[in-house]
């Protein structure tokens, strides 16, 4: 989950739980399963606010949060139990913008907005690492590949980490600035303000590349299967096809978006998020 906007979202991969952040620094839990009626589930908060919170890619019930004050933390969110906090750590000097999970969810990671990164061990609570990883260059999005860490700069280049070593040479993705940028399970997808997105595969070699919007992307998510849906402008959100063919548009202001299953997150500044199905882009009906 990015952080800083109002409203910013974690949507767990099954589609079940949501969270949603509020300028005030508490984490809002939504239960999905029922995704005409999402249902207020717990509200989390620690340090100075939590800024950012990501799912684990191995365990449903586990998140993972990074607060204002650098501090990281682990919770266990089960379905019929109320939220347990499992762990917690000083990560960071200073604020972080990203928390991620890495090497398939045994380790978690935080960074700031300008690339500083720690790493922490989810069994045993020790630091595996801690990196400048841009050097001082401004993060858009940050991911894992394996067991590296991946950050991808405003200016277009991304560069990756194994914690423990030092980081790698930089990879150049494209010439344009990049203003937006999301990941699947297949596919790294940045995007420019002119609106054109660049798709890359694991090997961040170029798939493909589409035009997402009319102009600067506000926010943008990557299905597994390559599907895509952007933000822009004031109130507008579109769909499309990996062949850029557009699925739906509809009127829609969002601040961030989160694809799970056949589902589209999305929160614009509002605490109660609005659910879309991806195939047509309404609101799912109540059984």
């Amino acid at each position: 989950m990015r952080t800083s906007p109002y409203g910013a979202i974690a949507f767990r991969p099954d589609a079940r739980r949501l969270t949603v952040s509020a300028p005030n620094g508490e984490l809002t839990l939504w239960d999905t399963a029922d995704p005409a009626r999402p249902q207020p589930a717990g509200r989390l908060r620690l340090g100075r606010g939590i800024v950012a919170a990501a799912w684990s890619p191995a365990a449903t019930d586990m998140l993972a949060t990074a607060s204002a004050d650098g501090s990281g933390a682990l919770w266990r969110l089960r379905d019929d139990r109320p939220p347990e906090g499992v762990a917690r750590w000083a990560a960071l000097p200073d604020r972080p913008r990203h928390v991620g999970w890495v090497a398939g969810g045994a380790w978690v990671f935080s960074m700031t907005g300008s690339g500083r990164t720690s790493v922490w061990d989810v069994g045993s609570g020790a630091c595996v690492g801690r990196a400048e990883l841009t050097g001082g260059r401004p993060v858009v999005g940050a991911h894992y590949r394996g067991s590296e860490v991946v950050a991808v700069t405003d200016s277009g280049w991304a560069r990756l980490w194994r914690p423990g070593r030092r980081p790698g040479e930089w990879v150049k993705l494209t010439d344009k600035p990049v203003s937006a940028c999301t990941w699947s399970s297949t596919l790294l997808v940045v995007a420019g303000p002119d609106g054109q997105a660049t798709c890359f595969d694991a090997e961040f070699r170029p798939a493909h590349r589409l035009r997402v919007a009319r102009d600067r992307p506000r926010a943008l998510a990557c299905a597994d299967d390559g599907r895509l849906v952007a933000s822009f402008g004031d109130d507008q959100a579109v769909a499309l096809d990996r062949d850029g063919s557009v699925r739906w548009v509809t009127s829609l202001r969002a601040r961030s978006l989160q694809i799970a299953g056949d589902l589209v997150a999305t929160s614009g500044g509002l605490l109660r998020p609005t659910l879309l199905t991806l195939a047509d882009g309404k609101e799912p009906l109540a059984p």
